[in-house]
Parts: C-alpha cells; sequence; structure tokens
C-alpha cells in the first residue's frame, strides 16, 4: 500500500501542531508496513500511489491540485482551525471584514495575502475565483473519508460545509513522542507552550497572570505575520513574565515536567497537542470552553471564557490547587500506534469499496 501525504506547503518551515501529526503518523503506519511519501512542493505522478492523505484542511490552496483529473481515492485529516474568533478579537479591520464578508472570505483575504507577502502558497485561478469556502467543499466533496479527533469537530466541518453525509471517523492524537521524564513533586509556576498569534491568546494569558503570584514561562516562536502581536506581549509583561522562544521538544518537556499548570486559552483548537503534553509531564491544564475542547479532555481540564481575563485568572487559580494524576486516562486514550492501526483499516476499507 503506497500513500502520498499532503500538507499546507510551510509545514517544515514554519512548523506546529499539524506537523507533529503528520510526522507521527507516518511515522507509526510506516511500522505498520504502509509505504508513504510526504509531498514537499515537488512534481508527483499520483498513478504511483494507491491513496492521497490530505492534512490541513484550513489550506485548501496546497490540496486543491491533487484533485485535477484521475487521482486515487483520497482521505483528509481534517485539522480544521476556525480563526473568526480571532481575527474578530485581535483587529478591528478584520472584525469588520469579518461581519460584513463572512469568515471564509475573511480566510480567503489572508491566504491571498500570505501568498504575496511571504510567497509561502501558489494561488491557482481556480481559489481565486471560487475562494475560500467554495475551495474547502470541493476538497471534501472529493474525499472518501474524513477523520477527526473529536465528534464535534466533525460537525462543525460538516454543518459549515453543507455536507453532513461524508463518512467519518473520531481517531485521538497520540502520546508516543513526548521523551519520557521522571515526574516532579515540587512542580510550581504557569506555563504555556504555543506560537505566539493571536488564536492562542497570549495576550490576554499575560493580563491574566498579573493578578497571581506564581511565574508564567512562555515557550513559542513568532511567525513573521505575527511580529507585533509578539512585540504586543513583551510590552505589557511584567517581571514575573519569562519569554524563553522556540524550544525542542526534550527542551520543552522539561519546562512541562517543572511546572504545576499549563494553561492554552486559545480562541479555537482540534486538539490542542500542548495540553495532551502537559497532561502527560503532571500539569494541570486550562484550555477554553468550547465543544471540542470538552469532548477531548472531560473532567480532566479547567475551562475558560478566552476571551474574558476574570475566567482566565478563575481557571488557573483552581488548576493550581488541583491534584490529581490524569496519566493512566491519558495513556489509555491517546496512542499514535493505535491511531495507525485504525487509519490502516480505514485505508483498506476505502480501497475495498
Amino acid at each position: 500500500m503506497k500513500v502520498l501525504y499532503v500538507s499546507r506547503p510551510d509545514n517544515f518551515t514554519q512548523p506546529g501542531g499539524d506537523s507533529l501529526h503528520l510526522e507521527y503518523t507516518v511515522r507509526h503506519l510506516q511500522k505498520l508496513k504502509v509505504e508513504c511519501h510526504i509531498w514537499k512542493g515537488e512534481k508527483v505522478d499520483l498513478q504511483k500511489y494507491d491513496l492521497i492523505h490530505f492534512f490541513n484542511l484550513s489550506r485548501p490552496t496546497a490540496l486543491m491540485p491533487f484533485l485535477k483529473g484521475e487521482h486515487p481515492p483520497i482521505i483528509c485529516s481534517s485539522i480544521y482551525i476556525d480563526y473568526s474568533k480571532a481575527d474578530t478579537d485581535s483587529s478591528k479591520l478584520r472584525g469588520f471584514l469579518q461581519r460584513g464578508l463572512g469568515p471564509h472570505a475573511t480566510e480567503y483575504l489572508k491566504t491571498i495575502g500570505r501568498s504575496f507577502k511571504f510567497k509561502t502558497e501558489k494561488l491557482s485561478l481556480k481559489y481565486l475565483c471560487q475562494g475560500q469556502l467554495a475551495s474547502v467543499q470541493e476538497v471534501l466533496k472529493n474525499c472518501q473519508h474524513l477523520i477527526g479527533s473529536s465528534q464535534a469537530e466533525i460537525d462543525i466541518i460538516k454543518q459549515n460545509f453543507k455536507l453532513e453525509h461524508l463518512p467519518s471517523s473520531v481517531i485521538p492524537l497520540g502520546i508516543e513522542h513526548m521523551p519520557p521524564l521522571k515526574h516532579q513533586s515540587d512542580k510550581s509556576g504557569i506555563i504555556c507552550v504555543a506560537r505566539f498569534e493571536p488564536l492562542k491568546n497570549q495576550l490576554r494569558l499575560i493580563k491574566a497572570c498579573k493578578q497571581l503570584e506564581p511565574i508564567l514561562r512562555l515557550i513559542g516562536s513568532h511567525s513573521r505575520a505575527h511580529h507585533s502581536y509578539y512585540q504586543a506581549c513583551k510590552n505589557i509583561a511584567g517581571n514575573k513574565v519569562k519569554f524563553f522562544g522556540q524550544k525542542s521538544h526534550e527542551e520543552a518537556a522539561l519546562f512541562m515536567a517543572q511546572s504545576k499548570v499549563h494553561v492554552l486559552a486559545s480562541h479555537y483548537e482540534t486538539t490542542g497537542l500542548a495540553s495532551l503534553e502537559a497532561l502527560y509531564y503532571g500539569c494541570q491544564i486550562v484550555v477554553n470552553d468550547h465543544p471540542i475542547q470538552r469532548e477531548i479532555f472531560g473532567d480532566h481540564a479547567h475551562y475558560c471564557d478566552p476571551l474574558s481575563i476574570e475566567s482566565i485568572t478563575e481557571a488557573i487559580q483552581a488548576a493550581l490547587l488541583d491534584q490529581r494524576d490524569h496519566r493512566e486516562w491519558l495513556v489509555e486514550k491517546f496512542s499514535w500506534k493505535k491511531k495507525a492501526v485504525e487509519i490502516k483499516a480505514l485505508y483498506s476499507k476505502v480501497l475495498r469499496a
């Protein structure tokens, strides 16, 4: 079985949670004797492949060229991000466009902006003519199966793009990518591991933590598009907020192992790999109060309204007092190995259809 994996064009130059999702899905499928090839922008002969596996539905410009002519069956791992609340919150102009044109039109304009400013994606005439909404719909209509990390995420996609009958499966992410560390009993402080951008909401987190005693450690880089947001975070940070920049998984793991609470008060997450990692290293976690997060974490997280500094502060205070150990639940539910087994079975099912 030979499979081509396709994701956003800046997957390797601007790595994120979706990059790790792709890497470890492929790594564990290779252990199951699936022949995997990750597309890196080169021309490919699709006839050499039994299947195409798309990642990151939010960036359809990279996926659309693979829909031309005859092509193998397509599976799509959604990793779908709704930026609408973050855009409305972070920019008056984007908020105005959002209200006037809708979230899909805003994504369309952002995609064009990225293409011209950073040259990260090639825009086809078809994408320019039909826009973001119709492009995502076209990708989904060409898919034989949709994979999401939660049923809530799948339901949102089907509703937003009016494809209620698309076959789909919920397959959680894994945790085996995390280096083993001894759990520490003297954990302290608050941490957030995330790339700096309005979606991740670090600016409001900093304001919330100013009302608390523990130190806030911020781990993560920022893209060229969000340099002003990163600078705004630094400008309001006091002595109790520490910036450590981009760290390797091993280094970030050490920070998590030493911290009491991890906060990812994002406007939207499909899972939030950093939250899984933090639970694994013994942190209590604070996440946004969204159906996706509620479904994934249940009573293993503390929830906040990402638009309310008071709500974020209260959730952190509750998490600082929490003494529970979530590792047994985590190891049972989240596994790249189990995910790969389910995906390979899905590949076989699609090929038999």
